[in-house]
């Protein structure tokens, strides 16, 4: 191409086998992307388009054994998973007579694209002009086994067996091995555990098509610089839901096998099948939605320089979102088979709940720079933001449902102090939420719900520490910290307050240091973050200890011309296989004090070692 003409095109492809394996790949797709630009004297016009393929496993809360040490229950690996490939492909009755397959190798999988069409001209009075469209079109599928809560077996098979008429024993084998006579194994494992499930698919086809404006001017007025950019956005987007989960029984091993429960009477009949094929109940939850949103708003801002030491910044938005989504109406239906499985099965029954709500809201904020010399500045800044429901918060409801768009009040000040080889940013800060949702599927009393509280209001405040250093040639060294205080204000689930209480897996303390040296083409790195103790509830009753974990990285660069070099790097991650726990188990109703011998929590993954080439041209 000519000299006004640039092209740039770049991908990448990844398997990974994955750490946790649950017999079926754990990551695998990538993405390719290019662009075009015709230059112009006085502007450009990009084409931008990128295709997108890719999966990856969900890692879960893995069962753990209560005490003050981070310890698994018996028999379970430190690189396990309570995924298992008895949960892929399999056939899973409906109401309406046919069958849902289960993907769960899918995992999180998206397929689809966008195209971006980008023009800007600059005219010879310091105005220019920018407009951007944007079309996106991509499938997604989220597909999981998530546990639910670890029972002992022999406890949990003895209290059907008690709640059955004439039931004397019970018989609990694994449902997809048998001995070699064709007989079922029967159910036996290290840690006599086994877990409630649910094997949960969502698919949810995505379309956004959008538009973005901006005019700048440059001036000068009474001896003050402005940089104004007044703006517009336009968009349309659409989504389409489709939900079918099921509920399941497992053992408690590394992949685990799928286990039945049948109760037995004195002669040894099967009177009642508790599971069927390692169901407890197909069709737990069914939804069917589609939806749009129109979003339009203006905005505008200035970057002020009243004086060589004095900058200021301005600016606001004001936005208007119209919001319609249908939702199906479910019932439950039997299926009419001998298990207690295909008893209670949701699905939809052809009407449809509607709701359309129209929000409007706006956005400001207002920042100065002082510069006190060429070394230290000192810097304020304050704003109002918004946060529009989501098109997912209606699924379900009706017009009657018209929930708040949520506020967000934040203030910062802080110092910048910047040398040949030292330099730190420090920030005060507050900052207020208000009218948040909360919003996740939860297990209550056994049944699986879909569950949006606006919950009031939570704040924070502390302050942020980043600090950087070059001792010698070659060699950079990074701290971050972060000490806040945050807590829930007015915030009440359930006529549960919770005011006072932390706000449930955030820390008081994140640390981090970074240390980097490079030598010609070889680069060494190291880090080590922190992350200080957290509650995984509301009630803050259960408790997350504070972890750390190291990771290392070296890389090397092969310099093949002026626009292609290959770059190789190895990284050790967790080098030091340290434990932590990111979060507890959120799809229960864990308001209380955490109970029991056992419990799930998501852990960080162990010790792994991953090495890439990169070629770039």
């Amino acid at each position: 191409m000519g000299k006004d003409w640039r092209f740039s095109l770049g991908g990448f492809y990844r398997y990974d086998r994955g750490i946790r394996y649950p017999g079926f790949t754990a990551s695998k797709g990538g993405q390719i992307k290019g662009n075009v630009t015709r230059l112009f004297k006085n502007g450009y016009i990009k084409l931008y388009g990128k295709f997108l393929r890719d999966s990856n496993t969900f890692y879960l809360p893995l069962p753990f054994q209560s005490g003050p040490a981070i310890k698994f229950v018996d028999g379970f690996p430190h690189n396990g998973t309570l995924t298992t490939v008895e949960g892929n492909l399999v056939q899973v009755p409906t109401p309406n007579g046919s069958h849902f397959t289960t993907h769960l190798e899918d995992g999180q999988k998206q397929i689809g694209g966008s195209i971006v069409v980008d023009m800007n001209i600059n005219f010879s009075n310091n105005l220019s002009f920018q407009t951007t469209t944007r079309y996106m079109n991509i499938n997604h599928h989220w597909n999981a086994l998530v546990p639910f809560k670890l029972v002992k077996a022999d406890e949990w098979a003895k209290s059907y067996v008690d709640q059955t008429p004439n039931a004397a024993d019970y018989d609990l084998f694994f449902t997809n091995h048998c001995n070699a006579d064709g007989s079922h194994e029967p159910f036996n494992t290290e840690n006599n555990l086994l877990c409630e499930s649910g094997l949960w698919a969502v698919s949810k086809p995505l379309m956004n098509i959008s538009n973005q404006l901006l005019i700048k001017k440059r001036f000068t007025y009474d001896q003050t610089e402005h940089k104004i950019t007044l703006g517009s956005y336009l968009g349309y987007y659409t989504a389409l839901d489709f939900w079918y989960w099921q509920n399941i029984l497992t053992d408690v091993r590394n992949a685990p096998r799928f286990v039945d429960l049948n109760i037995k009477d004195s002669n040894g009949n099967t009177i009642r099948k508790v599971t069927e094929n390692g169901f407890r109940n197909y069709g737990s939850m069914y939804m069917n939605a589609n939806g749009s949103v129109i979003a339009n708003s203006i905005f505008f801002g200035d970057d002020i320089k009243v004086s060589p030491k004095l900058r200021a910044d301005i600016g606001t938005r004001l936005e208007m979102n119209r919001i319609r989504q249908d939702t199906e109406n479910t019932q439950s239906y039997d299926l009419n088979g001998f298990s207690d499985a295909d008893d209670s099965v949701r699905w939809g029954n052809g009407t449809f709940k509607h709701s359309a709500v129209t929000y409007y809201d706006w956005a400001a904020s207002v920042g100065i720079n002082y510069t006190l010399n060429s070394n230290l500045s000192l810097y304020a800044r304050g704003s109002r933001g918004y946060k529009m429901p989501t098109l997912d918060v209606f699924r379900g409801t009706d017009g009657t449902f018209h929930p708040k768009t949520e506020e967000l009040i934040q203030y910062e000040n802080g110092i910048k102090l910047g040398m040949e080889s030292f330099g730190v940013n420090a920030t005060l800060y507050f900052m207020q939420l208000k009218n948040f949702p909360s919003q996740d599927a939860r297990i209550v009393n056994g049944k699986t719900v879909w569950v949006t509280d606006y919950v009031g209001e939570s704040q924070s405040y502390g302050m942020e520490l980043e600090a950087v250093a070059v001792p010698f040639k070659n060699f950079t060294l990074n701290l971050i910290t972060t000490v806040q205080n945050h807590a829930y204000k007015n915030f009440e689930i359930n006529r549960e307050d919770y005011a006072g209480h932390w706000i449930q897996r955030i820390p008081k303390f994140i640390g981090e240091v970074i240390a980097s040296y490079s030598w010609e083409r070889i680069t060494l790195h190291a880090d080590y973050h922190y992350n200080g103790k957290r509650f995984a509830n509301n009630a803050n009753t259960i408790e997350l200890p504070g972890f750390g974990v190291a990771n290392f990285s070296a890389s090397y660069e092969i310099i093949i011309d002026q626009t292609q070099k290959i770059i190789m790097k190895l990284h050790l991650l967790n080098a030091f296989n340290g434990t932590g726990l990111t979060e507890g188990n959120p799809r229960l109703d864990n308001s209380g004090a955490e109970q029991g011998t056992y419990y799930l929590a998501r852990p960080i993954l162990p010790r792994r070692f991953n090495f890439s080439l990169i070629y770039q041209f």
